[in-house]
């Protein structure tokens, strides 16, 4: 990731996709924006620009307001912003005189003159310039001038939750750390340096790594016992998190932060280290001994292993294929198909609809009824190959289906693909038999049951030899190697496959 600090040191970005804002958190919006403006400087052969600020405008704007809870520091944005695949960042740096730059000063001399923005993709809550009086209408109107582009990232919910930065210290506040770690995508965490303690967490056999928070602004979560990941460079641990003033112990008036890392013994003073948030266990409390304290720590130190081994086995089942549909215009074929999509596999499975360009109201209709499915919007209408070409960059998973809109599917007709593949990493392609929707007993004549070329190089499948289409009784209900697949697509010319198969 390239990072700029000074808006005299830009490059000449080419063909920049730019969005910008604060980002507080990066939670799951953020990533919307990150991801929209990625696959879009993917297809137009352009540079990816996300912009933000520093110090947060708010604290140049009201200096005097000492309420201000941060989700994540500027060095935190940071790594969060390497890990959502950010390639350009630029961090303006927020000064009086650039919070006083009018709406039409903000757009002219800073996206359009320092930028040069090609596209600008931003929220449907975007404001900007002095007094926040820009907003998406002001946009619009230079867009409409031809300066630049203009994408609008409708309201991102979850559960009828708005997705913002908002609601997320909200959650947090009240301990809630499930609702404020969805809404993020990710855990929430503190970052901070190790320092010495009293050591007596030791005495009672759960020895502590106290850390320090340096910014006074970042949003500690209520007081209590946590379940947590540790990370320490590359490295990461479970542990179980206290946050308190150790009423047990003593009331320093001090809020604690202690750690205790589960199967770890190094010395770590001075170290920097990550606290990442997993599920808020139970709230602080006042015990008559430590050797009350130690009983009730025994018993959290049974919840918190149960919580992590659980939140373990829930992080093993991340999708292992996608399936890819390219739609243009097809919203009735989508009303009509994509239900039985969705019980394609057992396995976690992954829907992509890459749309080109549509006029029909086949993205708002996704929207609304299908929420879970991913979208990939591309500029313009880029035909059937090219389209799955560009819409598909952003996939990874293992395994990418290549689907019509207009097919039907049985429930769990995915899972003997996927385990023959497993099964045979030497198979670079698959095939299942396709019927006609017509005539449920026939063959479909494109595919039907596997591709081979004869001596004349011309193609024939198994279940349709020139115009003739056979029933299927079954007759080819079994594994053979195949020349080439037909799977809703026409593949790449240009890939080798080691062994392609029908199934």
């Amino acid at each position: 990731m390239n990072i700029y600090r000074d808006l005299k040191d830009l490059p000449v970005f080419k063909n920049a996709v730019v969005t910008i804002g604060s980002f507080d958190g990066v939670h799951q919006a953020h990533k919307k924006l990150i991801n929209r403006i990625n696959q879009l400087a993917d297809e137009i052969e352009g540079d990816a620009v996300v912009v933000t600020f520093h110090p947060h405008p708010r604290s140049v704007v009201f200096p005097n307001d000492k309420s201000l809870q941060l989700l994540s520091t500027t060095e935190e944005k940071i790594e969060l912003f390497k890990q959502g695949g950010v390639r350009n960042l630029i961090i303006v740096p927020f000064s009086v005189e650039f919070a006083q730059l009018a709406a039409r000063e903000y757009v002219e001399k800073f996206l359009i003159g320092s930028l040069k923005a090609r596209y600008l993709v931003v929220g449907y809550d975007h404001k900007f310039g002095l007094a926040r009086q820009g907003d998406f209408q002001m946009l619009k109107m230079y867009a409409q001038d031809g300066h630049f582009n203009l994408i609008e990232i409708e309201k991102q919910e979850i559960d009828e939750i708005d997705i913002s930065s908002t609601n997320i210290r909200k959650s947090i506040q009240q301990g809630d750390l499930h609702t404020a770690n969805t809404l993020l995508g990710d855990y929430y965490f503190l970052a901070g340096k190790v320092i010495k303690g009293d050591g007596i967490g030791k005495t009672i056999g759960y020895p502590t790594a106290n850390i320090a928070i340096e910014s006074k602004n970042k949003l500690i979560p209520p007081p209590g016992i946590y379940a947590c990941y540790i990370t320490l460079g590359n490295l990461r641990f479970d542990g179980m998190l206290y946050i308190g003033h150790r009423p047990t112990v003593k009331d320093h008036g001090n809020l604690a932060i202690e750690v205790n890392i589960f199967d770890f013994n190094d010395n770590i003073y001075e170290e920097n280290i990550g606290l990442h948030f997993v599920s808020y266990v139970r709230a602080d409390k006042k015990y008559e001994s430590l050797d009350e304290l130690k009983l009730q720590l025994d018993n959290d130190l049974t919840v918190v292993r149960d919580i992590l081994e659980n939140e373990s086995k829930q992080k093993q089942n991340d999708s292992l294929v996608t399936i890819s549909i390219i739609n243009y215009n097809g919203e009735d074929f989508l009303e009509a198909y994509l239900p039985s999509v969705l019980q394609s596999s057992s396995y976690k499975t992954d829907i992509l609809v890459v749309d080109n360009k549509s006029s029909d109201a086949s993205i708002p209709f996704l929207r609304e009824w299908f929420p879970e499915v991913k979208l990939v919007e591309l500029s313009k209408n880029y035909g059937f190959a090219d389209g799955y070409n560009k819409g598909n960059k952003a996939i990874k998973t293992k395994y990418t289906v290549l689907l019509n809109s207009d097919v039907k599917v049985t429930d769990n007709w995915l899972d003997g693909i996927i385990s023959l593949m497993e099964e045979d990493p030497s198979i670079g392609a698959v095939q299942p038999k396709i019927l006609s929707l017509e005539e449920k007993q026939k063959f479909e004549y494109a595919g039907a049951a596997g591709g081979f070329i004869d001596a004349f190089g011309y193609p024939f499948c198994r279940g349709r030899v020139f115009d003739v289409i056979e029933e299927d009784k079954a007759q080819y209900d079994d594994v053979c190697e195949v020349f080439w697949t037909k799977w809703g697509c026409h593949g790449n010319p240009h890939r080798r496959f080691p062994k392609v198969w029908w199934l």
